[in-house]
């Protein structure tokens, strides 16, 4: 069976959040090891579903934001902090903090990070407006050396068609000359990516194809999917999509910028 479908960027933020907390390994972790959601706009929809509650600014989960005034630095009062589970125990942790879980963490434990970018090499990037390269930059290192299982968290709205490395030489905050808001960086990580197509595959077993982007209307940045695969699955597909439909957009406080 065939069926075509279009998420907004709020709606296939919340299919993936489902598939990420439907994966094997992260209900593992949850339980057995340890879980942290680093913060991102998508990770927000990831710890409603994995805590099973609501989170209720999702758009201040998130340190900086990209909206319609450009690269921006989330408000500091009610930002959201990272959040380790870890064997079903649940707390909150400031940048400073990650190295020292970190450090104890393996394979079997997962880092759940959101991007900035994908492109179709299996890459994600991640824009660093602060000093040291913000969370990534406190985190990495921890995650390659000891085989931690990062799991990143971006809707194909984020696809870039280039190869991010190339990308990554020629910016950087002191590279660049003019910005109408905050320079940045970036670093460009690998990891397991979840994209709306790999959550449909997960979550149901089916095939997926991208075949169109954009709308108006507040299905700026939405994505058309073709779902194909045995009837009773697509019918499941379906049927989820619709249970999404009208995922409310994000908003966010941001500090102006001088």
């Amino acid at each position: 069976m065939l069926a075509e479908v279009v998420l907004t960027p709020s709606e296939g933020k919340r299919l993936i959040a489902k598939a990420i907390a439907h994966m094997e390994v992260v209900k593992l972790a949850k339980e057995n090891g340890t879980v942290i959601v680093a913060t991102s706009t998508t990770n927000a929809y990831v710890l409603e579903e994995l805590l099973g509650k609501e989170i209720k600014e999702k758009g201040m989960f998130t340190a900086g934001v990209v909206t319609k005034d450009g690269l921006q630095i989330t408000e500091a009062k009610g930002r959201g902090d990272h959040t380790v589970i870890q064997k079903g125990k649940v707390k909150t942790v400031k940048v400073p903090e990650l190295g020292d879980i970190l450090k104890e963490m393996g394979p079997g434990d997962i880092f759940i990070k959101g991007a900035n970018a994908i492109d179709p090499f299996g890459q994600a990037g991640i824009l660093l407006g602060g000093v040291g390269g913000g969370t990534i930059g406190a985190a990495w290192g921890y995650l390659t050396s000891n085989g931690i299982t990062t799991i990143i968290a971006a809707g194909l709205e984020k696809l870039v068609p280039i190869n991010l490395t190339d990308a990554v030489n020629r910016i950087g905050i002191m590279k660049v000359d003019i910005a109408l808001d905050v320079k940045c960086g970036m670093m460009v990580i690998g990891g397991y990516i979840i994209t709306e197509m790999e959550s449909f595959k997960e979550l149901f077993g089916i095939d997926v194809v991208p075949i169109g982007g954009g709308g108006i209307d507040g299905a700026e940045g939405a994505k058309i999917f073709l779902l194909d695969g045995e009837d009773d699955a697509v019918k499941e597909a379906v049927a989820m999509v619709k249970s999404i439909r009208g995922e409310p957009k994000l908003i966010t406080r941001t500090i102006k910028q001088k």
